[in-house]
């Protein structure tokens, strides 16, 4: 269970200096790690340790890796609580939970909340604001964003899609904690299905965060144009890619988290080419994670 309500601060995090430090020392744990895989791969083994400190000695990098790509690893990185242990373990915790692609990724969480908050400011002439969120996860994101817009008068339905049960368990609790139950309804579905779902809600707002990072680029064009397709003139498409950065082959190798990295403007290319000529990339302070804002005109 959630203990308190888990709101995290508007403030940009922008910490760089000790991860540029290290940076030398991270390359070569890095081609350690790559070396020692290929070389178990060669004998048949596998290693559950990737590096003894990252996920060996402390608590939450053993899970952070094990759930690579998932909900329970974000959810972990927004909200975990720091200077709580006072151990090795929980140090190490610490260092790797502020490293610079945890703190994007933080960034990232209010950057999306934040141009979400300010799609449904624009499209506030609707008697009712529709959202639907695809690959919501825990839907943190939304809950807290709806609940400062309803406490503003606005009227929003939002469906949240996810294919993992277990993470709109999780959102059940984030949705509870913000008293949002009426305004956000759960669907249990895959992504790649949830166009008829689209078509029949038909939302002014359809965001996908973190989840342009799995997709290839003709992937990507071909379903984000069937969305573009089925929203409204005037309506908002909000999404996220990770960009190019110093830690992404230890985030790769250590971390076991393969990426699909662009630019800026790789990822406004892909966003054009769907259809939303209309777009801007949003970069956050450490230039790691690009929120794109595109309007169907």
């Amino acid at each position: 269970m959630i203990k308190g309500k888990r709101i995290l601060s508007d403030k940009f995090e922008a910490k760089r200096w000790p991860y540029y430090l290290i940076l030398p020392i991270t390359l070569v744990l890095t081609l350690w790690t790559i070396a020692k895989k290929k070389f178990k791969a060669l004998l048949g083994k596998r290693s559950d340790i990737g590096l003894l400190v990252f996920d060996g000695i402390g608590e939450y990098g053993d899970v952070v890796k094990k759930n690579a790509t998932g909900w329970k690893a974000v959810d972990l990185i927004y909200n975990h609580s720091f200077r709580q242990k006072i151990s090795l373990g929980g140090v190490l915790d610490d260092f790797w939970f502020e490293n610079l692609n945890c703190q994007a990724a933080r960034n990232r969480f209010k950057l999306a909340k934040r141009e979400l908050e300010n799609a449904v400011i624009k499209i506030s002439g609707e008697q009712e604001i529709r959202i639907v969120s695809l690959a919501a996860g825990t839907g943190q994101i939304e809950s807290e964003a709806i609940a400062r817009l309803k406490s503003k008068g606005f009227n929003i339905s939002a469906k949240l899609v996810d294919k993992e049960k277990d993470a709109l368990n999780r959102a059940k609790e984030y949705i509870a904690l913000n008293k949002v139950q009426d305004e956000i309804k759960l669907v249990n579905l895959d992504v790649n299905a949830a166009v008829d779902l689209i078509k029949e809600f038909r939302p002014h707002i359809v965001k996908m965060i973190a989840f342009l990072d799995y997709l290839p680029k003709e992937t990507a064009i071909k379903f984000i144009s069937e969305i573009h397709s089925l929203m409204p003139q005037g309506g908002v498409f909000i999404a996220s890619n990770t960009m190019p950065n110093i830690e992404m082959h230890f985030v790769k190798w250590v971390v076991g988290w393969p990426l699909i990295y662009r630019k800026p403007k790789e990822i406004s290319d892909i966003i054009s080419k769907s259809g939303f000529v209309k777009n801007s990339v949003v970069v956050e302070p450490l230039h790691i994670q690009g929120v794109v804002v595109a309007e169907k005109t």
